[in-house]
């Protein structure tokens, strides 16, 4: 694993950020950390880069504890952060001369494809730029070096559509070897691209697997019932935000497999006559998970 992550935990004074966290983030992954903002995402990614150390738990990154991380690990590590600060004096030749001092393996090909394919002026200082291009030009100095890991904390946030496009096409054709973890709660813009994904909420690790199965398992269960019935207690613990009115039950699946041995289960147990199954997005996988863990809490 290029990233893991042991029973993690981090506290703010009497706020627990983070709780018994345990991550694994495959190489050649495109690994997607997701969840609300203020949940944990950016504390998580900061204990990865050693800008913050945990409370308890264990941390590796490329095979060496994050406490211990060297100057020439991170020649292997590219990380953008929304919130990082550029160098606004500078113009942008002048901050990547800067940029391929300090990387060996810079390569200054790609830099120059780059910077030619999101159109970034190099004469132009850094503090003119718009956020858009403030966020393209730290992914080309994040990338030029050809990391093995890349760290992206929220990189498409505050951008305008076109803006985001443009940094995922770039990402994509420019990190194909590179491992990439990505926090972001723009779940639509993410999900066409990633391969794994981690759903944190309030701290908490609420799930992490492949997407593809994720989306497998996850259905919107529409269901027409012989009579009006109510919902049975305890319902299934597969069936998240029950719904169920006359004849009409209502429910998300979270262990879907196929429409045939739901139905017959459904028909046996409580008298479906009639069911529809619709795939759903991350979003709405996402927002389901949170309204559960919400609905769970006040039981």
């Amino acid at each position: 694993m290029i990233v893991e992550t042991h029973h993690v935990a981090k506290r703010f004074g009497r706020f627990e950020a983070i709780e018994d966290l345990s991550l694994s983030v495959p190489e050649g992954s495109v690994f997607a950390l997701i969840g609300p903002n203020g949940t944990g995402k950016t504390t998580t990614i900061r204990m990865l880069m050693n800008i913050l150390r945990p409370d308890r738990g264990d941390i590796t990154v490329l095979g060496t504890p994050s406490n211990r991380l060297t100057p020439k690990d991170f020649e292997r590590i590219g990380y953008v952060s929304e919130g990082q600060r550029l160098p606004g004096g500078l113009t942008l030749a002048r901050y990547f001369d800067y940029l391929r001092s300090l990387y060996p393996s810079w390569d200054s090909r790609l830099e120059k494809e780059m910077c030619e394919q999101f159109e970034l002026p190099s004469s132009r200082r850094i503090r003119h730029l718009s956020h858009g291009m403030r966020m393209k030009t730290l992914l080309v100095g994040a990338l030029a070096f050809r990391p093995k890991l890349l760290v992206l904390d929220e990189p498409l946030s505050g951008l305008d559509t076109l803006v985001r496009d443009e940094v995922v096409n770039g990402l994509l054709q420019q990190a194909a070897d590179t491992t990439i973890l990505i926090s972001s709660h723009e779940l639509a813009e993410i999900e066409s691209f990633t391969t794994h994904v981690a759903f944190i909420q309030n701290g908490r690790l609420l799930l992490q697997e492949a997407i593809e199965d994720l989306q497998q398992r996850f259905r919107v269960v529409l269901v027409t019932l012989s009579a009006v019935k109510a919902l049975p207690d305890p319902w299934p613990a597969n069936w998240l935000l029950p719904e169920i009115e006359g004849h009409r039950l209502r429910f998300v699946s979270s262990d879907y497999e196929d429409d045939q041995q739901l139905f017959r289960q459904l028909a046996q147990h409580f008298g479906a006559v009639k069911m529809e199954c619709e795939p759903m997005p991350l979003r709405a996988i996402a927002n389901a998970l949170m309204q559960q863990r919400k609905r769970n809490l006040k039981r």
